[in-house]
């Protein structure tokens, strides 16, 4: 029993009875049930204390008891072998294989090996839940990069807190269009904080953890909002809302440690914060930050299953989802920001959280509850942590893993890559698919995004990072196979953009757009521009550009301009083809009709341009140094006369010499890389 009081229960000032964790602690579950540090004299008795339960007093042993004390030691812990002589002040302990959570300052910490100096005090030292007690690891010392990641101490995050009536629109908001996405925690405990929140005064009891999850919810359910919908139920500009609940988020989350973080909470705040800033903020940045939250997660033994521990079901949920969504998330950032995420070979165990929902589990429950069949509130996390799982299992012969490129390594065979791609999509029909109801939004989401997923592997067998030969090499049926899968791609991709039951999901997948299968269907467009299938490749671009309005907001992303110089060249391959056809049918002459998207986007082109922008394929001048080239284009010399004639101002935004050249770029030096990329 311990002699003080909890430090919550004495900063809330209510009666503390002492077990670990007490009862008001266990009962609000968002404290955490720190006691105050013991006293040197107070170790030191507890460490003799535990030397005499290991190894029985010196004065009064015999052989026989010493080795019954030794056995029955390694039967109530097989973690602990070998005590050595404690009262020097060095504590060395050696463990088994198995890992081990112990209680580090009243949360869990992981432990991998008992080999080192333990710091401070014994961690055998047990809880009444059975867990080894504080601290297993120095807890003393300042954080690293204190003078960078610091609080702001004028900032009372308390009184920062936005209005009841604008809170509790903000949790509808976070309810409705990112909870069911990003299902890191349970319906019951989003309720309790929520009421907490929004309470009179409910804000003055919180901790950092709590603050830093709150204002992380804030800051997510504004990214989820277009600026019309942040004008309309906020009052305010995103742009505003955004930078005022990140500075709140940020301040909250150094008031919390978050480089060194062992609570669950902090680390699903800074997940919410990750993924809300994949709109804003630098990519390297936040791969740079995953890394710090995915290894606070495995300090805290995540990456290991919880029943190795015998953590609750409850607990052991919890960790799942977590940890699943965070290598979901890492995997995401690792393709934008054009790096290898590792997860896929890495050796962690966590299984796939239970397909239940969350009225099926509570903290007090002592068994898991059994999975449901069919669809949850959980598939749509399940489904991608599903792929996840089974490319984890994706092995050559040899038995080493494939790892994150498998789809585009250009060592396994077409037949290799189709057959662990067949197991996906059957994998996927089994368990979600086939129970879709088409009148469910999240299930129509499911439906869309999977089959979506499933397009995009094939495609990336299919590409041409995948093999060593050139476009132009290529036989007829093997373009076609790849035109065939990357139309399916840009239509799924049409039908997520224009399906209006899940708009409010929109946000959740609008920066997983196709690049590579648009530049490919625009090659083909290119090629096939004298050919009746052209009219359908164009009315697919037509669609694409139409449901999805940010492709033509160019100054976002520089293979937005990219993608429209090319489609400017491919029309104007089209439009070549129809003037010849005209021209052979005397009297029935009419100059073709340009579609209205090229009209669009030219005259979009020309202000990009006219803004001082980069320059793409069209506008680069001879021999000028290329880094980044998706398209490179050799320009012969332009006719004499030609230079600078611009042409009528009806917003064509190309002189005609720049025009005239267009069907001479070489698609086949078209860097896929590039487009393949999340730069």
């Amino acid at each position: 029993m311990n002699t003080q009081a909890c430090q919550p229960c004495v900063k809330r000032k209510v009666r503390c009875d002492r077990k670990e964790p007490c009862s008001n602690c266990d009962r609000r579950k968002q404290d955490q049930c720190v006691y105050p540090e013991l006293s040197p004299t107070e170790r030191i008795k507890q460490l003799e204390a535990l030397v005499r339960s290991l190894r029985g007093s010196s004065e009064h042993s015999t052989p026989n008891t010493h080795q019954q004390v030794k056995t029955n030691a390694a039967s109530a812990s097989s973690q602990v072998q070998q005590v050595q002589n404690v009262t020097g002040g060095d504590v060395q302990l050696q463990r088994g294989a198995d890992p081990m959570i112990v209680k580090e300052d009243g949360v869990f910490a992981y432990l991998e090996s008992w080999n080192g100096k333990i710091f401070e005090s014994a961690t055998a030292l047990r809880t009444n839940d059975g867990y080894p007690r504080t601290p297993v690891l120095s807890s003393t010392g300042f954080g690293a990069l204190q003078s960078i990641i610091c609080r702001d101490p004028h900032i009372d995050l308390a009184r920062r807190h936005p209005a009841p009536q604008t809170a509790t629109t903000l949790w509808d908001i976070f309810c409705r269009r990112v909870h069911p996405v990003v299902k890191i925690s349970f319906d019951w405990e989003i309720e309790l904080i929520r009421a907490t929140s929004i309470a009179p005064n409910g804000p003055d009891g919180l901790s950092f953890q709590e603050h830093a999850f709150i204002f992380a919810v804030y800051l997510i359910s504004v990214t989820s909002l277009s600026e019309d919908e942040c004008s309309r139920l906020l009052g305010r500009p995103k742009s505003t809302l955004f930078s005022e609940f990140q500075i709140l988020c940020e301040q909250a989350l150094a008031g919390s440690n978050f480089l060194g973080a062992s609570d669950i909470t902090t680390m699903q705040a800074s997940t919410m914060y990750i993924i809300a800033g994949l709109e804003r903020f630098n990519t390297r940045s936040l791969w740079s930050l995953m890394g710090a939250v995915v290894r606070n997660a495995e300090r805290c033994g995540l990456h290991r299953d919880g029943t190795l521990f015998g953590l609750s079901p409850y607990e052991t949920e919890r960790r799942r989802r977590l940890w699943w969504q965070l290598q979901h998330l890492d995997i995401a950032l690792g393709v934008k920001s054009g790096s290898l995420s590792l997860t896929l070979i890495a050796p962690w165990d966590a299984k796939l959280p239970l397909n239940i929902e969350d009225e099926d589990i509570d903290p007090h429950m002592r068994e898991a509850p059994k999975e449901r069949h069919g669809l949850t509130s959980m598939s749509q996390c399940l489904w991608t942590y599903f792929v996840l799982h089974e490319q984890r299992s994706f092995c050559r012969a040899d038995g080493s893993k494939l790892g994150f490129t498998w789809a585009a390594d250009k060592s396994l065979s077409r037949v290799e890559k189709e057959v662990l791609i067949d197991r996906l999509e059957a994998g996927l029909n089994q368990r979600y698919l086939q129970f879709c109801d088409p009148i469910r939004p999240l299930d129509v989401l499911i439906q869309i995004s999977a089959r979506s997923f499933v397009y995009c592997m094939r495609r990336l067998a299919l590409h041409p990072l995948a093999h060593d030969d050139r476009l132009s090499k290529w036989s007829g049926n093997h373009r076609k196979e790849l035109l065939d899968v990357c139309i399916g791609c840009l239509e799924y991709d049409v039908a997520s953009h224009s399906n209006a039951s899940i708009k409010h999901f929109r946000w959740h997948f609008q920066d997983n757009f196709q690049w590579s299968a648009l530049i490919y269907v625009l090659v083909e467009a290119h090629r096939q521009s004298d050919t009746p299938s052209a009219e359908r490749l164009w009315e697919l671009l037509s669609d694409v550009y139409a449901a999805n309005s940010s492709l033509s907001e160019l100054q976002e992303d520089r293979r937005k301009s990219y993608a429209v110089e090319l489609m400017i060249i491919a029309w104007k391959a089209r439009e070549k083809f129809l003037l010849e056809r005209q021209q052979h049918q005397p009297g029935t002459y009419r100059p073709p009709q340009k579609p209205a998207l090229i009209v669009d986007l030219e005259n979009r082109l020309l202000e990009y341009m006219e803004a001082g922008k980069p320059e793409g394929p069209i506008k680069r001048k001879i021999g000028e140094a290329e880094t980044l080239n998706p398209m490179p284009a050799k320009r012969p010399v332009p006719p004499a006369g030609t230079q600078g004639r611009e042409m009528p101002t009806d917003g064509i935004a190309f002189s005609q010499f720049d025009l005239d050249i267009f069907a001479e770029i070489n698609f086949d030096s078209i860097d896929w890389s590039f487009w393949e990329a999340g730069l």
